[in-house]
């Protein structure tokens, strides 16, 4: 099994409380309060700014030229696509809105993880954010009907691009922990640790 595959066995539990959070259930069926909706967005845009950051530091510490190019282009979506789709439904930017202590605790190990730890291990870090949401895009995407609220959201998340972003990164992930195993049982922390902030970050947007 390789890593990336042990990885989201061991996060089954926490995976499970995401998909049955409220949050995300009333995302699929719509009766998401839109002002929850809005906070959520503001607060994921003040992430993927940073995480758009945290991926072009792993860019800078990949061990080939081809995973530069990878990681350029992850942070790449994350900053600029990713951020576009928030300005089209919450029709604002950053600007008055500040991040939840949440998004700062997530994001600040994100980047400690990125900048003090062996590369692989902030590259365990950040690959959460890619299989969760590619997992809740993929669950609900039969929901993304055309008069659906977040239809936009569902849609972004489902899109089968999406999945195999995901899928390109697992695999980057799984080479760089054969590359030194070492770096395996910490990659399972930080693995760990990040996929719990996903779940904490749903509940903070929820409360």
């Amino acid at each position: 099994m390789s890593f990336s595959e042990r990885a989201w066995v061991e996060a089954a539990d926490v995976v499970a409380q995401i998909m049955d959070h409220p949050f995300v259930l009333g995302l699929a069926d719509g009766t998401l309060p839109s002002e929850t909706f809005e906070r959520y967005l503001c607060d994921d845009a003040h992430y993927l700014d940073r995480y758009g950051r945290v991926l072009a530091m792993l860019a800078v510490r990949a061990p080939t030229t081809a995973d530069v190019g990878a990681m350029a282009e992850f942070a790449a979506g994350a900053a600029v696509a990713e951020r576009e789709l928030h300005e089209t439904v919450i029709g604002t930017t950053l600007a008055g809105s500040l991040p939840s202590a949440t998004c700062d605790a997530y994001t600040g190990f994100l980047f400690a993880a990125a900048t003090q730890r062996p590369v692989s291990v902030g590259l365990a870090a950040v690959l959460p954010c890619f299989r969760v949401y590619a997992h809740v895009g993929e669950s609900l995407a039969a929901a993304a009907h055309a008069d659906h609220p977040y239809r936009s959201w569902l849609e972004q998340y489902g899109d089968p691009g999406f999945a195999e972003a995901t899928r390109r990164c697992e695999a980057i992930a799984d080479r760089w922990a054969e590359l030194d195993p070492s770096t395996i049982p910490a990659m399972h922390q930080a693995y760990g640790r990040a996929t719990r902030y996903e779940l904490a970050f749903w509940e903070a947007a929820w409360r």
